[in-house]
């Protein structure tokens, strides 16, 4: 059974595109998303190896992400500017499996050069039951480590154990166990935009734990592990924010996900379109 990893994240909600879709898998290309089009925002393109994701490109003013592989696993994420011009924005992530099999991830860039460590706990069902803030260290000349504070939050997850779907998330302080955010999660039926994309379940909880403060419709794809992310309720205590966010999707006539809408605050409707 394929399991569902979700978080949300901060990069802007995107509009609408025209979408082409050819090849293999009923003209889903195997089912790989390849681009996702904007009617005002910038494209985003994403590129394999096999099923393997190589390369999510976030034209104008955001990001190149390359995926590095050691031993066949995922190792690292780069972070570059698309655009030439900007001056900084460069950024890295590596992963290490512990052990006792659960995985560490250090991450770091600028302006700001800190390392910042983050734990990643699996169950034996390979479930990422907990995400923890371990804390940012700053490094001296001689690579030797100083711990500059210790990190504030963790989240605990809760799945549908017949079908592998994240149902809630919980964000608490780590030295109260306050709870101090909570996102609970609803979806389709139809297979997922990512659901064939080649990635660890852990990185899913990763990649949308990072972007976790705004829950927009490009965000929202990454959710679609196994199925799609049809509503999102948010009560956040620490943003002082209690919405419900609504995806609507339209499907090919092989029900699988071509195009997804939602209404921003203000009532204005937003479409991106996804091409295979």
């Amino acid at each position: 059974m394929k399991k569902l990893f979700i978080y949300f994240p901060v990069i802007s909600l995107f509009l609408l595109g025209t979408v082409a879709c050819d090849g293999e898998d009923g003209g889903r290309l195997s089912g790989k998303p390849v681009r996702i089009k904007s009617s005002y925002s910038d494209d985003v393109s994403f590129s394999y190896q096999g099923d393997r994701l190589l390369r999510i490109v976030e034209n104008g003013p955001g990001s190149t992400i390359t995926f590095g592989y050691e031993n066949g696993e995922l190792a690292s994420l780069s972070f570059s500017p698309t655009d030439p011009k900007m001056a900084d924005g460069n950024a890295y992530a590596r992963f290490k499996k512990e052990e006792n099999g659960n995985i560490t991830v250090e991450r770091g860039g600028e302006p700001d050069f800190n390392i910042y460590v983050q734990e990643i706990e699996l169950d034996a069902d390979n479930f990422p039951v907990k995400i923890t803030d371990a804390g940012a260290w700053s490094v001296g000349k001689g690579g030797e480590r100083t711990k500059e504070h210790d990190g504030e939050y963790c989240s605990l997850f809760s799945w549908d154990a017949s079908t592998g779907l994240l149902l809630k998330e919980e964000v608490r302080e780590i030295k109260t166990s306050q709870v101090v955010a909570v996102y609970t999660y609803k979806y389709d039926n139809a297979p997922g935009v990512m659901s064939k994309v080649d990635c660890p379940l852990w990185f899913y909880a990763y990649w949308n734990r990072q972007r976790h403060y705004a829950i927009g419709i490009y965000n929202a794809l990454f959710s679609g592990y196994a199925n799609n992310l049809v509503e999102a309720t948010v009560d956040d205590d620490l943003n002082d924010r209690h919405e419900v966010l609504q995806y609507a999707f339209d499907y090919s006539s092989e029900g699988f996900p071509v195009a997804v809408s939602a209404q921003t605050s203000g009532g204005e409707t937003l479409t991106i379109q996804i091409q295979y």
